[in-house]
């Protein structure tokens, strides 16, 4: 079991810390990348344009809520809360907001993400926890959350939102995946 949780954190940390080498400009600013057309008149299946965002996410002091911010990581590839500038992309989680019928809401620059449940008829598949051992008292842990954009430039792609927490109240590596609306 030890064995399998530190290949999964090896693998969100290898994920991570791919994303910000790929990326050349502001790790938070994604951008989609448009397909070249095709000569008119031929269909073609082109590339699915995934989405992928990494933040650094860190509880407010408040405790109401997670305030998000750039990530950065070191020559050893450890990930930590990035210096937020007058360029970085911020946002926070609400985790029972008004107006996602009190479920999660991610804001994230102009983005905003509901969750939503997996089972609509049954509230708490919204969260989708793994704990250490399965002792939900022990961190590292992740939650995953099934989400939809609902504004910004990402309106309307579908993803998942994954929380990996270092320890309580101590923040972590938010990992959101999105897909582009299927045409």
């Amino acid at each position: 079991m030890r064995v399998r949780l530190s290949l999964i954190a090896g693998l969100l940390i290898a994920i991570v810390a791919a994303g910000i080498f790929a990326n050349t400009g502001n790790p938070a600013s994604a951008k989609l990348q448009e397909a070249t057309p095709e000569a008119a008149g031929t269909p073609t299946a082109g590339p699915v344009e995934v989405v992928t965002l990494v933040a650094w996410y860190s509880p407010d002091p408040s405790g109401e809520f997670l305030t998000i911010g750039p990530i950065r990581t070191n020559d050893a590839l450890v990930a930590g809360a990035a210096e937020v500038t007058d360029r970085s992309l911020t946002g926070d989680v609400d985790f029972d907001d008004a107006g996602n019928d009190d479920l999660p809401r991610i804001t994230l620059g102009e983005s905003a993400f509901n969750a939503y449940p997996v089972n609509s008829a049954d509230i708490e598949s919204t969260f989708r926890w793994i704990y250490t051992d399965e002792d939900s008292s022990l961190r590292p842990a992740t939650l995953v959350l099934q989400i939809e954009a609902v504004k910004g430039p990402y309106k309307g792609y579908i993803g998942t939102a994954t929380f990996v927490s270092r320890a309580f109240e101590a923040g972590g590596v938010l990992i959101i995946v999105l897909n582009p609306p299927a045409e």
